[in-house]
This record gives C-alpha cells, structure tokens and sequence, in this order.
C-alpha cells in the first residue's frame, strides 16, 4: 500500500525546512554579492576622487604660482586662486543644491513611490 499520513507529514516537513534553507543560503549568498558590489564601487570612487583632489591641488598651485609671477607678487597670485574658490563654493551652495537633490531623490526612490 501507499506510505502513511505521518510519512507524508514526515517527507512534507524535511522538503521545506529544505527549501527554506536553501533559500536562506541563496539570500545570503545575493547579500553578500550585493554589499562587495557596494564596497568596491565605493574604493573605485574613492580612489578617482583622491588623484582628481591631488591633481586639483597642485594644478591650483601651479596657477597660483603663476598667476604670482605675472603680477609680480606670489601672494596676490594665491589669494586669486582662493578667492576663486570660494566664488565657485558658493556658486556650488547656491544653484546646485536643489539639482543634487532632485537627482538623488530620483535615484533612490523605488518606481512605485516616485511622485509626479
């Protein structure tokens, strides 16, 4: 004859704590993929943003050293090159604000929750 209920129960019971811990493995395993996507996306940004900060920096002195000798004063030269700085901080403050926060807004809402 056919196997007993309690065998079924049995077979029923092994089968989803199997399928429940494969699919435990599997979200581990898509975590895992997701967050190491993150990170090294993350050191790559890092690292582009550290060299165009160090070649900003000494193409900032370079200009600054220059723009000293055409004037005949190198601290003149320094105070344009800050002072044009701070003129584009501000520009930046100013008018980018709402851009930068439209677009992460945009970015970071699911579909479903995007207004119009």
């Amino acid at each position: 004859m056919g196997k007993g209920i309690s065998e079924n129960i049995q077979e029923f019971t092994t089968a989803t704590q199997s399928f429940i811990e494969s699919s435990i493995n599997y979200h581990k395993l898509d975590l895992y993929k997701k967050v190491m996507s993150g990170v090294i996306s993350s050191s790559h940004k890092l690292l582009l943003g550290f060299f165009l900060l160090i070649s900003i920096l000494f193409l900032s002195l370079a200009a600054s050293i220059y723009i000293g000798d055409l004037l005949d004063n190198d601290a003149l030269g320094y105070l344009i090159v800050g002072l044009f700085y701070f003129l584009l901080v501000i520009l930046v403050a100013l008018f980018m604000k709402p851009v930068i926060e439209k677009k992460f807004i945009a970015q970071d809402q699911p579909a479903i929750l995007q207004f119009k």
